[in-house]
């Protein structure tokens, strides 16, 4: 893992934000000036877990809030008011994370909260190419391997099947992500999958989500029924043009900062 740490001095701080990134995102890229922070009182972690930013290895939600969980605890953080910056796959790593410790607040940039559900709206909405690229090695042509075998198995959904993602079992890096094994990160993400429930509310933090203008990697319906059933905070940002929020993380955060507190 890589933790980056900003923000209000640990003898001067509150409590502690955790910023855990999109799935082959990178914390690197939400800007946050020290200086809000330090009026904010608020210490900052920014966490890139394996396969994320400078991180190698296999990323794996579970694995990954274990070496999250051990990491505040060796640091005294938890002692700590407790808040939480998720996006998209992060988000729903950190609510996962939050049925073990109290966060006071955490704040969701459209979590998938189904990670199959995930996979199949991209089918449907004619986007999987876009998460298929994501996969690539950089500097290989479609037509020559991995890249072809990565192109042509996730373009069919007939893997989330049959599990037959054996023979991707290559390393991959490049700018967005690195990986010894991708084969083991897709089992480790879609076969079975997970899926974030009611029943992992906790009545002790608040929960807000913000969803995008528009959203081609999760239905936004289905996120706003679950906000609705389980009365959670959903804000929309008309401005945000897609799942990335890309764009418009500062307006994102503006809001945050009057919500932390």
């Amino acid at each position: 893992m890589e933790i980056i740490e900003s923000g209000a001095l640990p003898s001067e701080m509150r409590g502690v934000l955790v910023l855990w990134p999109s799935t082959g995102g990178n914390a690197r890229s939400f800007r946050i000036r020290d200086s809000e922070l330090e009026v904010l009182g608020l210490r900052l972690i920014k966490f890139n877990p394996p396969s994320h930013g400078n991180s190698p290895g296999i990323y794996d939600p579970k694995s990954s809030i274990s070496l999250l969980d051990g990491y505040l605890k060796e640091k005294g953080y938890l002692n700590k008011e407790l808040y939480g910056i998720g996006h998209s796959g992060g988000g729903a790593a950190l609510m996962m994370y939050a049925n073990q410790v109290r966060f006071r607040h955490l704040f969701l940039l459209s979590p998938i909260l189904d990670s199959v559900l995930s996979l199949r709206f991209l089918y449907e909405s004619g986007s999987i190419e876009e998460f298929s690229r994501l996969l690539l090695l950089p500097g290989v042509s479609d037509e020559t391997t991995p890249n072809k075998q990565i192109l042509e198995t996730l373009a069919n959904p007939q893997w989330l099947e049959d599990g037959k993602i054996h023979h991707l079992n290559v390393a991959i890096q490049n700018s967005r992500i690195q990986l010894s094994d991708l084969s083991v990160f897709l089992k480790n993400l879609f076969l079975p999958g997970f899926v974030v429930d009611g029943s992992l509310i906790q009545k002790r933090t608040k929960y807000t989500i913000f969803l995008p203008g528009e959203d081609k990697w999760f239905p936004k319906e289905y996120t706003q029924n679950f906000a609705k059933e389980n009365q959670l905070n959903c804000i929309e940002i008309p401005e945000a043009p897609d799942h990335f929020f890309s764009s418009s993380w500062l307006t994102v955060w503006k809001q945050i900062k009057t919500l932390v507190n």
